[in-house]
């Protein structure tokens, strides 16, 4: 290029100076950040000197610090095709490309650049950085660490070596690296939020908690670290000031889809339904595709008593075009035998095949099937693994863990394993792999034990419920087709239970009410109808025991819903979650549970039964009336309220009958092994005639066709 040509000055009282002079000038101006002066020189500049690739890469800075990324990279482009042996204008590409997401972009620029010039610590530390995003993490440490070496005292170099760790599950060396970041910059405000993070995941939730604190003091208008602020708080049972650090992060960010889910779900914990809704449906219109914040919509709506069954089936018509529907044309056909007595292949897919209320009722599928005619393939989601986990493995006649398997190879995976008949275990609840469903793996599909609602899903073949759960009236609104069951749930029958003690108002003098379920089940509805209750009752206590009940400001927080309706402190016993036996012996506590709605009970009532205790439900009110269901097999049907009035009238009348409730209590679990309910063995024998019925229907269809 020719640097000699000569033009007027910025000052045009100034003679003539050289390209080389005007660029100086713009220099200046741009570290003063007097952008558009900048701007205007290095225009002049490239008119009379076209090739002149340093105000042209000065050019594409100053978009960059406008945040005009689409001109910056034509200019850095422009800047690269004049001369292609310049390191920098290949990493200010990639810094450009970085901003709009095109991060395979970003990586080819700064290998360019690092091809040019091996010592540059800057081009590292970006490749590294986006690799952590990409996921290529034994790369990006590498990359970082290079940096590093080059560049000992690079502060944002030690903090991305942070992230990457902290991805790699490499908590202590990625809380080092963070605190390296800061030793060198103490005013980094991005590496004390980052160090807040990994502290959180190690379960320090203090000392994240001052790191956030210290990143927004820094930074107040920091909305990130508002938002983890509010991550950990809630970990720690702080709700109200979680709710608050999130309302802070959405007031500096309001289009922080993250802050907006996460104060969801902060909200459906604080029993806030109608708010919880607000802000799902905020996220999703942030971001149309994030799956799991309307997965949480539906489950918030199902647990909200103002709203209508009509109402959440929309929903879940709207989660299956969003989300399903597009995705189960593209499956190709199966190829399945058609053989209606051969053995059957049926996949379990889920996320709870551990301890857990869940496994209690579908396990026995697992444990005590009839290898002779079924086959039994697990797909479990669950990142942890225990003595449960042990025995299904043991059992089921396949294996796989899906915690880091996507969808679609997931989807993949069922269909080279030629499953006849696929079970979902979870529904719209927290894990699961309903997008593996849409894309219609299995000839058959079935919903199925681990939620009681159906999908609205066209893929998902049926739903399992009986005659109670989901009434004949109801099932037009559900997609799936109905398949009744003697039950809907019953209790694995290899659980050991505790010897049954004797009532306590015989020995207490009083009647203690249970209500075992999760704290998201209850509502005011419920409050004041259990005020009721107690206040109708002399001497009368409730016991509230749920593992929600973590610190003593959710008691707090339980307990002021009952003052509000007179209830003292007195009448109120509030325990959390203790190891499975001991939350057993817990039933020997109370003499009647009390079940909440709309959303009810299904494994607290089973335990419940078989403790000896009978429950008292409001099937009017319910959704899905699980526990109807369950009383009715059990012979209880005197227990299923028709509505708030009857539920209220029930819970006197029975707490005065201290006869009725001891002889209950010697004869429940007796009635309750007898039953389909507790005897695994016939129930499972029940299910699997079932699928053998269902996968008849479907090779009958299929040979037929092929005809």
């Amino acid at each position: 290029m020719n640097e000699m040509n000569h033009f007027q000055s910025s000052n045009n009282n100034q003679p003539l100076i050289t390209v080389d002079e005007a660029y100086k000038q713009a220099i200046t101006h741009f570290e003063s950040k007097r952008y558009t002066e900048a701007d205007q020189i290095c225009t002049a500049i490239i008119q009379v000197a076209p090739k002149y690739t340093k105000a042209i890469n000065l050019l594409g800075v100053i978009a960059q610090k406008l945040n005009r990324h689409d001109i910056a990279i034509d200019l850095f482009h422009k800047a690269i095709n004049i001369d292609n042996s310049i390191a920098l204008f290949y990493y200010n590409l990639g810094t450009s490309l970085y901003p709009l997401g095109q991060r395979d972009g970003v990586v080819k620029a700064q290998q360019r650049a690092i091809e040019i010039q091996p010592n540059y610590s800057e081009a590292y530390n970006s490749l590294g950085n986006v690799q952590t995003e990409l996921g290529m993490l034994e790369e990006a440490i590498v990359n970082l660490q290079k940096s590093i070496s080059l560049q000992p005292e690079y502060a944002e170099a030690h903090c991305n070596l942070g992230n990457a760790l902290k991805e790699q599950g490499q908590l202590d060396a990625a809380i080092t690296s963070y605190q390296k970041a800061i030793e060198i910059k103490p005013e980094f405000a991005a590496a004390h939020s980052n160090l807040g993070i990994a502290l959180t995941k190690q379960g320090l939730l203090d000392a994240a908690i001052t790191s956030y604190q210290k990143a927004i003091e820094i930074k107040p208008g920091f909305a990130d670290a508002h938002c983890n602020l509010g991550n950990a708080l809630k970990e720690q049972g702080q709700l109200d000031a979680a709710i608050t650090s999130y309302q802070k992060a959405i007031e500096i960010k309001p289009e922080f889809a993250e802050a907006h889910y996460n104060l969801g779900n902060t909200l459906t914990e604080h029993g806030r339904l109608d708010a919880a809704i607000t802000s799902y449906q905020k996220t999703i219109e942030i971001k149309p595709d994030c799956v799991v914040a309307h997965n949480n919509l539906i489950f918030c709506i199902d647990l909200n008593s103002n709203i209508n069954t009509d109402l959440f089936q929309t929903e879940r018509e709207n989660w299956n075009k969003q989300h399903a529907e597009k995705l189960r044309f593209s499956c190709p056909d199966f190829h399945n035998n058609p053989n209606p007595k051969r053995k059957i292949k049926i996949g379990y897919v889920g996320a709870d095949f551990i301890r857990h209320s869940a496994s209690d009722i579908f396990s026995p599928m697992i444990l005590r099937h009839n290898p002779k005619q079924f086959e039994t393939y697990c797909y479990a989601g669950n990142t942890q693994e225990d003595d449960i986990t042990t025995q299904l493995k043991k059992k089921s006649t396949h294996w796989l863990s899906t915690s880091n398997i996507d969808d679609i190879a997931l989807s993949e995976k069922i269909r080279e394993d030629g499953i006849d008949i696929l079970i979902d275990l979870s529904g719209h609840t927290k894990g699961n792999r309903l997008l593996t469903f849409a894309r219609k793996p299995a000839p058959i599909q079935i919903m199925a034990w681990g939620y009681p609602h159906g999908t609205k899903m066209t893929a998902m073949d049926y739903l399992f419920a009986d005659p109670i759960s989901i009434p004949m009236s109801e099932r037009k609104k559900y997609s799936e087709k109905v398949v009744d069951l003697p039950c809907v749930i019953h209790l694995n029958s290899n659980i050991h239970f505790p010897e049954i003690e004797k009532l306590p108002a015989s020995q207490k003098g009083y009647i203690t009410f249970g209500a075992f379920n999760r704290i998201i089940k209850y509502n005011n509805t419920i409050y004041t109808l259990w005020s009721d209750i107690l206040h109708r009752i002399p001497n009368a206590k409730l016991l509230i025991k749920t593992a929600d009940l973590t610190s003593q400001k959710r008691i707090e927080e339980v307990q002021n819903y009952f003052k509000k309706h007179g209830i003292t402190q007195n009448q109120l016993i509030m325990m959390g979650s203790t190891p499975k036996q001991e939350h057993l012996k817990t039933y020997n506590k109370i003499d009647i549970m009390l079940d909440p709605f709309p959303h009810n009970g299904g494994t607290t009532t089973l335990e419940s039964l078989r403790m000896g205790v009978p429950v008292l439900t409001c099937e009017g009110k319910t959704r899905c009336p699980i526990s109807a269901s369950i009383l009715h097999v059990i012979g209880l049907d005197n227990w299923r309220a028709k509505n708030e009035e009857d539920y209220l009238h029930k819970a006197v009348e029975f707490a005065k009958d201290i006869v009725m409730l001891k002889n209950l209590r010697h004869q429940l679990r007796n009635r309750f092994d007898e039953s389909v309910l507790g005897n695994s063995e016939l129930y499972v024998k029940n299910v699997e005639d079932v699928y053998r019925q269902l996968w008849k229907k479907w090779c009958e269809g299929r040979n037929l066709h092929q005809k």
